[in-house]
């Protein structure tokens, strides 16, 4: 007969060998993740940041920060910067109304930044002056409203463009209106 000790038997169990092989792995995880977790926790003040700040100050108060005020304002950036990371950390970003308007002005601003629109041709700006006749222009030549014109069709083009944009985004999510709400506005669907 053989007697079993416990350590063998203990050997033999599938469910050691899975527990073992998950505290490796997470042990393995650990060591490898933990130079990400410090980074998550470092602020880096750049060369570029502070030039940005320091010219705000100047351009706002006509004149080169002193030297202390230049230290004041790396502290309050790297104040605010701090307080920021808190606030996100501990969820203070979410349900708030100027937070969610701030960010969607931001994001409105970024598209509407990168939408590019090539410069329109003197065929195209033509067709553009006859389809939209306005009462101020309407005894003047093309040739000298060709800049204005250019300007209104590149705008135009641009809404047209973050229109689509918006859309592709906002197709994303699924809109659910209250019942009570749709009623009272009328509204059947978002545009």
């Amino acid at each position: 007969m053989h007697k079993h000790t416990i350590f063998s038997v203990l050997l033999k169990e599938p469910l050691l060998h899975f527990l073992l092989i998950g505290i490796g792995l997470f042990f393995l995880f650990s060591q490898l993740n933990d130079d990400d977790i410090n980074d998550t926790k470092q602020i880096m003040v750049s060369k570029s940041k502070t030039e940005v700040l320091f010219s705000t100050f100047q351009e706002e108060n006509g004149r080169e920060a002193t030297h202390k005020e230049m230290q004041e304002l790396l502290e309050n950036d790297i104040r605010e910067e701090v307080l920021y990371r808190e606030a996100i950390a501990v969820g203070l970003d979410k349900d708030d109304m100027i937070i969610r308007h701030r960010l969607a002005q931001k994001m409105k601003y970024l598209f509407e930044d990168v939408s590019m629109i090539e410069e329109p041709s003197d065929e195209v700006l033509k067709e553009y002056f006859q389809k939209n006749p306005k009462e101020s222009q309407k005894n003047l030549e093309y040739s000298k409203l060709k800049q204005q014109l250019k300007a209104e069709w590149i705008e135009e083009e641009k809404q047209k463009e973050n229109e689509i944009f918006y859309e592709n985004l906002k197709n994303r999510y699924e809109i659910v209106i209250d019942e009570e709400i749709r009623k009272e506005l009328n509204v059947s669907s978002l545009k």
